[in-house]
């Protein structure tokens, strides 16, 4: 079991940080989807906001394969750069509870939309994607 650093914890925790999620279904087909609202849950766990329900190619893929890479990227206006790439497992879709109630109230007041649910991710692997460390696994 990987956990994530402080540092990559607090990189996952700033709403202002750009979030990507890859996933791929059973015939191999990629899926790059932004998800603003990606968030570190603790140590080992991620989690993200869903608008549109369970129908999403991210969601129909997560369920088929469970493989996920996330990446976090934080650009200063000079180096060095801040870029973190986690590769996780796919745990659950929430649609009631502490956090799923955590997320939709936060969504609401910053956005005004309403969530459908929450994806929850395992920490698998991390590696820095910043030019300087040439993809050091992190753990």
């Amino acid at each position: 079991m990987a956990k994530m650093p402080k540092e990559v914890i607090d990189l996952f925790q700033d709403a202002s940080v750009p979030k990507m999620v890859a996933t791929v279904d059973k015939k191999g087909e990629l899926n790059v989807t932004p998800k603003t609202s990606m968030t570190a849950v603790d140590a080992e766990t991620l989690a993200f906001a869903d608008l549109y329900g369970k129908t999403t190619r991210t969601f129909k893929n997560l369920e088929e394969t469970k493989k996920v890479a996330i990446v976090a990227v934080k650009i200063p206006i000079a180096p060095p750069f801040t870029t973190i790439q986690v590769k996780g497992t796919f745990q659950k879709y929430e649609t009631s509870g502490p956090l799923f109630d955590k997320f939709a109230e936060g969504l609401k007041k910053a956005m005004g939309v309403d969530i459908t649910g929450v994806g929850v991710v395992h920490v698998d692997s991390i590696f820095s994607q910043a030019p300087q460390d040439k993809g050091k696994k992190l753990a």
